[in-house]
């Protein structure tokens, strides 16, 4: 199985990036590509399952929530940055875990594509 490596360096209120960043991941789930996604920097704030938005807006927080679920898909926030922002394990979305920069290197070794939004 192919895999898409995914840095997702942007929060889920900087504007149309995150959305289109969701969009990529959704697509290559849906073409039978593995997907690894690694939130970075503000990022992180795409696993903050405390969030608390407007009833009627859409919410990228839910959406990649929504794909985690999905078998093929990996959701990891950087425990650095997770830490730095205030994000706990406790706050995290479901489907999303605490990782390392480790990890994301060793996905990058194995990964077919690489993609970074910032």
């Amino acid at each position: 199985m192919r895999l898409l490596a995914v840095l997702l360096s942007v929060g889920p209120d900087q504007g149309t990036l995150p959305l289109r960043a969701l969009e990529t991941i959704e697509t290559a789930l849906s073409e039978g590509c593995a997907v690894f996604c690694f939130l970075y920097e503000d990022g992180v704030f795409l696993a903050n399952g405390r969030r608390d938005i407007p009833q009627g807006e859409t919410d990228p927080v839910r959406l990649l929530q929504a794909l985690g679920r999905h078998q093929n898909c990996d959701v990891v926030a950087c425990i650095t940055a997770a830490e730095r922002r205030g994000i706990t394990k406790d706050s995290l979305i479901i489907n999303a875990r605490i990782g390392g920069l480790g990890e994301w290197t060793e996905k990058l070794q194995s990964a077919d594509r690489v993609v970074q939004f910032r």
